[in-house]
């Protein structure tokens, strides 16, 4: 007999601190925990951290694709709404790959202080994002045991993902062509063990940029997930003196 794992949803972290708040975005078919650790740093510095957990994420691949990358977005609107609302007038964003591309977003639709993107992509076809789920359900198949036949149930189920996917690549090309319009510092940041295309879009948003303050530094042991690779130190260290200045 086979015991399934039950799949928990993520919860939302908030780490009350500071007068300044930063919110920390995880990536794609990623949890909080992308980015808890370095929400407790940043905490432990003085900052106010919240952590917003996409719906879906973390659950079966049934569930994440109930939902699309719009609504991941207004569950970060929402975050900073509510740090707003709390009183906080200084709020700075932080992001991995779709995280990257979201904090894009923020930043560009609100009065964001300072913007932090890792491992962010300049493009990603529907065949990309379905390759990525497939990945995800793979794995998350995988930890709950499920049977055979009920992982390919659920697996086949992504073929049908033709509209969030959709809107997913059609939000990063508007992301992409509204960065004329962001106007705060920016810190961009890749790994040298990623995949080229990312080094490549890293250079492409920096250039696009027309802010006065803009930085970008590469990691030459840092992978995709880079607050966990091997450079994740120094990549924190690079984070805190940024949001530090």
């Amino acid at each position: 007999m086979i015991v399934l794992l039950k799949l928990k949803e993520n919860q939302d972290i908030y780490l009350k601190g500071g007068s300044e708040a930063v919110i920390l975005l995880h990536s794609f078919t990623g949890t909080v925990r992308d980015v808890k650790k370095l929400a407790n740093l940043v905490h432990n510095e003085g900052y106010t951290c919240y952590v917003p957990a996409y719906k879906g994420h973390g659950l079966s691949i049934e569930s994440l694709i109930e939902y699309d990358i719009n609504d991941w977005y207004q569950h970060v609107q929402e975050s900073y709404d509510f740090l707003k609302e709390s009183g906080f007038e200084k709020i700075s964003v932080l992001g991995v790959s779709l995280g990257g591309l979201l904090s894009l977003k923020l930043t560009e639709m609100n009065g964001i202080n300072k913007c932090i993107i890792m491992s962010t992509p300049q493009k990603r076809t529907t065949k990309d994002i379905k390759r990525r789920l497939y990945s995800y359900g793979e794995r998350i198949n995988a930890i709950q045991g499920l049977e055979y036949e009920e992982s390919n149930r659920q697996l086949s189920l992504i073929e049908q993902y033709d509209e969030g996917s959709k809107v997913f690549s059609e939000m990063i090309e508007d992301i992409m062509d509204n960065l004329k319009n962001i106007q705060v510092p920016v810190l961009i940041m890749y790994g040298e063990l990623d995949e080229p295309s990312y080094k490549e879009s890293a250079e492409y948003i920096f250039e696009q940029l027309t802010t006065n303050i803009k930085t970008l530094i590469s990691y030459e042991n840092a992978t995709h997930l880079m607050t966990q690779s091997k450079d994740k130190e120094k990549i924190e260290r690079d984070i805190i003196k940024f949001l530090n200045k």
